[in-house]
């Protein structure tokens, strides 16, 4: 056998193994479908539930009222519904209501229900545009978007993460004192409109607590968005500078 025979027999021998072996890599290889049972256990621990199980739980214990939020949405009255009576004892106990969710007049309301803290919160789901979900009222946020909502509002009821232990008091008693709530606004003559008698940072939008869901404090035309046209803010509340007669000129640049 010449050499030239001898190097074509030894080349097609190698390509016919490289070729069985990549045919043979092609094939799926079977899994085991068998899994290993856990032996029974006789601790009374509770088991550790999985994710899903957790995020059901936790969709089922904040959806206790029936339907859904788009339902929900059709509760809110619309801008031209008519306005209900507010007598002054129902001006006084949402008032009251009001205050119970505040350290002092002025300071960011308190969350009335628990929240998850491990994530992040779904605050704009019910306070975007504002809902009633059963004979609870969810208001609109009355300031812009800000989404680190718990940065402020803290939550008032169990479990507070990082509350001090019970008959402990992590702070020091002080003298501090919030501005007395106001009541009503000031009127320049009988019949005009009254002034805004709270300041108007953090409120841009009136609606929050004047709307079509404000409990007691509901407006008469909520239908009318440009409420400062006829509402004069407090340059006072407000802490803005006033001057006696004609103010200083502009400084010119």
């Amino acid at each position: 056998m010449s050499s030239a025979r001898l190097f074509h027999v030894i080349a097609a021998g190698a390509v016919g193994v490289a070729l069985m072996g990549l045919a043979t890599s092609w094939r799926s290889v079977p899994t085991a479908r068998r899994y290993a049972r856990p032996e029974p256990s006789t601790s009374a621990a509770p088991l550790v539930p999985t994710y899903a199980a957790e995020r059901e739980r936790h969709h089922d214990n904040r959806l206790r009222h029936p339907g859904n939020l788009r339902a929900m949405g059709n509760d809110r009255p619309a801008l031209t519904a008519p306005s209900p009576v507010v007598s002054d004892e129902r001006w006084a106990a949402a008032l009251t209501a009001r205050m119970q969710r505040r350290a002092y007049d002025g300071a960011p309301p308190t969350i009335p229900h628990p929240i998850r803290q491990q994530d992040f919160p779904n605050c704009m789901t019910c306070h975007g545009e504002g809902l009633r979900v059963g004979a609870q009222v969810a208001p609109a946020i009355c300031h812009e978007t800000h989404v680190s909502c718990v940065q402020c509002h803290v939550v008032s009821v169990d479990p507070i993460p990082g509350a001090a232990p019970d008959g402990v008091i992590p702070f020091e008693d002080n003298s501090f004192a919030g501005l007395t709530p106001p009541l009503r606004g000031e009127r320049a003559w009988v019949g005009a409109p009254p002034t805004i008698p709270h300041s108007t940072n953090m409120r841009s939008n009136c609606d929050s607590c004047h709307g079509p869901l404000a409990l007691g404090l509901r407006t008469s035309h909520p239908w009318r968005q440009s409420c400062t046209q006829c509402h004069a803010p407090s340059a006072e509340l407000n802490q803005r500078p006033t001057y006696v007669g004609t103010p200083p000129p502009l400084a010119l640049r």
